[in-house]
């Protein structure tokens, strides 16, 4: 039976556990908006981008497809059940001592998986090409930061236009801001002004 000491121990660690599972889910919440924010700009590879994103997962930590769905749909609690299964990380709840096979006390160890956001940050920057560090850095902001929904369109705006606007036509040639500055080796005032260009009113160049 545990002593009044330990309940309160344990509920202590339990918050902290809640504490650590509502960080997850802050990033989760916005990397749900990044793959929303993706779709809103149309999808013309022949793969649908769930298939895409289970293609882009390392050997041994991949995340299926149905977490790319979970995202899109706003369903957190599958994400970080998805999460958590896939960390290596765990979090020590409580240890007591109970008695054992030939009466000896025995050590035992209440254990939570924490969700673990690592593999979700590679898996979306390897499929979506954008840096590991940023999509962080927009986690660590939080969807209540007003900062973070103009830069998730600002991502996307200067590679696919505006959502809602036409998706490219298949064959297209599609590019970022920094990669057409590199084709056609503009200094960077004139890749400044491209990026004003692609951010304000789009830019379509044909033959």
């Amino acid at each position: 039976m545990s002593s009044p000491t330990q309940d309160h121990s344990r509920a202590a660690r339990l918050r902290e556990f809640e504490a650590l599972t509502a960080d997850a889910a802050r990033v989760v919440a916005v990397l749900a908006a990044v793959v929303r924010a993706r779709e809103e700009r149309g999808w013309t590879e022949a793969e649908p981008p769930e298939v895409r994103f289970a293609a882009s997962g390392l050997d041994g930590v991949a995340l299926p497809a149905a977490v790319w769905v979970a995202l899109r749909r706003d369903d957190t609690a599958t994400v970080l059940e998805a999460l958590a299964a896939v960390s290596g990380r765990t979090f020590l709840v409580a240890r007591r001592e109970e008695m054992g096979e030939g009466y000896r006390l025995q050590s035992v160890e209440e254990t939570r998986p924490v969700p673990d956001v690592a593999p979700l940050l590679a898996q979306l920057s390897r499929m979506l090409e954008i840096p590991t560090d940023v999509l962080a850095v927009l986690g660590q902001w939080g969807l209540d930061d007003p900062r973070t929904v103009g830069e998730v369109n600002a991502l996307f705006d200067s590679r696919f236009g505006a959502a809602g606007s036409p998706p490219p036509a298949a064959g297209a040639l599609v590019m970022s801001v920094q990669e057409a500055a590199d084709v056609l080796q503009l200094t960077p005032a004139q890749s400044t002004v491209l990026a004003t260009l692609v951010r304000k009113v789009g830019v379509t160049i044909t033959p």
